[in-house]
């Protein structure tokens, strides 16, 4: 009975492969199949394409006076486009831009003069942290850091006996 099952699938005996072709027709009909469908879909697609420009360029030429008919801006009666503007000199602008940082960040001045908040160069500042070190905040419930002497004085509240 193996014999047979084994026959049946399509398998051979006494090789692990199928011993059945393709079957070129089906496969034929799919790939005819798929190339009328995708000539269909690029049809419509280049119809509606032609159809939307056409139109875009109807509303255009209706909307848009041409330049012709306007007349030219008197100087100094020029109208700036809506923002944002396109830099005329990206370059210069970025000059321009770091030479100011470069003049706040390295000179003194107030920040809130009411406040008596000033900035100071970032040399002098950072010269100032390598000589002082960085301001340190511990709680006061903390145990002491590394390095630091544990206080002496005994806790305050008195001493407590222990019972016998």
């Amino acid at each position: 009975m193996a014999h047979k099952h084994a026959a049946e699938e399509g398998q051979s005996e006494s090789q692990a492969y199928e011993t059945r072709d393709v079957k070129i027709r089906p496969l034929a009909v799919f790939l005819a199949g798929l190339t009328i469908v995708g000539i269909f879909v690029y049809l419509v697609i280049f119809v509606l394409l032609r159809l939307f420009s056409g139109e875009a360029a109807r509303q255009d030429a209706q909307l848009a006076p041409s330049s012709v008919s306007r007349p030219a801006p008197a100087p100094g009666d020029e109208r700036l486009p809506p923002e944002p503007r396109i830099q005329a000199n990206p370059a210069g602008d970025m000059k321009a831009l770091r030479e100011q940082e470069d003049a706040v960040l390295g000179t003194y001045g107030w920040v809130d003069r009411q406040a008596g908040v000033a900035r100071i160069p970032i040399d002098v500042a950072m010269r100032q942290v390598l000589d002082e070190g960085l301001p340190v905040r511990q709680p006061a419930n903390a145990p002491p850091a590394a390095g630091t002497p544990a206080d002496t004085k005994p806790p305050q509240g008195g001493t407590r006996k222990a019972a016998k």
